[in-house]
């Protein structure tokens, strides 16, 4: 079975608090959805599932193994997901607290500016109680007369709209003063959340790879090679086609270990059977040569003798389906190089019948899949 990880991906994105409207009523309806959603969004970012962390049995299988690895990477890339959708939603309320402020100091201005002709009309009241704009009109002589009645009849035009005025923007202020508070709160208590998730996300991160890597370390398997098999998918040879020799894009190919790459169908079944070799031999197979691109190709032509290496553009190695290996495979019909040929087969790699005899290169094994 191949090593392929094809989970869904979720990002759930936490929307931020609406831009604040002119009455306090509304507003503290709006934050109060505004903190329902930041709360339920912080329920979503739950520990690890136990199949995540838990310790693999003496007797699990690889395929138990693998699916364990993908189901923790899985499940910490969701909580990853989760984390930056609320750092994001926090922005966006630390954003809307400012902008409650600002408009807070603006109504404070506004109601500063209604203060003098406030403070004008109750004057003039406490002045004539009771007499009206003809007791105010007959206080003084005739200029004055005349000033303040004009004067009055403008304050009795609008002191009722002034007065409602200063009354809403008052309780404008109250509830914005109260809103700006809940906000504070609010941030203050979600940065200590997310510092506190952060710790938690980074130990279970460490837990879980430190699973992974002791149990494959037990099993004699070499972590770089598990996680490359892990991360590689092997439709995407199919990028390959079109294009030519020592010229494949890097969407068609996929690592190895040691630097080195292959076609990546050819590259899931190289580790495929690299597996079985660590359980026979306790270490990964030795890749000399893999994938040459076409400036390789040429430098490894004009190093060799004329017909020991492809004509540039035309060698398997440029088309990521071959690969030179040694550490004692190297040594045609050594114990290494017989226990190849037997198995190598299983997953699509063999030794070509050419190259035992013209040119004889024990070491160049290429892909049939």
């Amino acid at each position: 079975m191949p090593f392929t990880s094809e989970s869904a991906r979720r990002r759930s994105r936490v929307p931020g608090i609406g831009v604040l409207s002119a009455l306090g009523a509304q507003h503290r309806v709006r934050i109060a959805q505004a903190l329902t959603l930041m709360l339920v969004t912080s329920l979503l970012v739950v520990p690890l599932p136990d199949a995540a962390v838990a310790p693999a049995s003496a007797d699990a299988s690889l395929e138990d193994l693998r699916e364990r690895a993908e189901e923790s990477a899985d499940a910490l890339e969701e909580a990853t997901d989760e984390y930056v959708a609320r750092q994001d939603a926090l922005e966006e309320a630390q954003e809307e607290l400012i902008a409650t402020l600002h408009e807070l100091q603006q109504i404070e201005g506004d109601l500063s500016d209604m203060r003098e002709p406030l403070a004008q009309l109750a004057s003039t009241m406490y002045q004539q109680p009771d007499a009206g704009v003809l007791g105010i009109l007959a206080a003084g002589d005739l200029d004055e007369d005349l000033q303040t009645q004009a004067y009055a009849a403008k304050l009795s035009e609008d002191n009722q709209a002034l007065i409602q005025d200063a009354t809403d923007l008052r309780q404008e202020q109250v509830g914005l003063a109260g809103e700006a508070q809940e906000l504070q709160t609010f941030t203050q208590l979600e940065q200590a959340e997310l510092a506190a998730e952060v710790t938690s996300l980074r130990e279970q991160s460490e837990s879980s790879m430190n699973e992974l890597t002791d149990e494959l370390e037990s099993r004699g398997l070499d972590p770089e090679a598990y996680m490359a098999a892990a991360d590689c998918d092997p439709s995407a040879a199919s990028n390959a086609n079109g294009y030519p020799n020592g010229l494949l894009p890097q969407e068609a190919l996929c690592s190895l270990y040691d630097d080195k790459m292959l076609r990546a169908d050819a590259a899931v079944d190289f580790l495929q059977l690299n597996v079985e070799y660590v359980e026979k031999f306790g270490e990964n197979i030795c890749i000399t040569s893999a994938y040459r691109d076409l400036p390789n190709q040429h430098r490894v032509y004009a190093e060799q003798p004329p017909g020991f290496a492809a004509v540039p553009g035309t060698s398997n190695h440029g088309l990521g389906q071959a690969i030179d290996l040694g550490c004692g495979i190297q040594n045609f019909r050594s114990e290494r190089w017989n226990w190849m040929e037997t198995n190598g087969a299983k997953y699509n790699w063999i030794h070509p019948a050419w190259a035992k005899s013209s040119p004889f290169e024990p070491w160049h094994w290429e892909y049939e899949g």
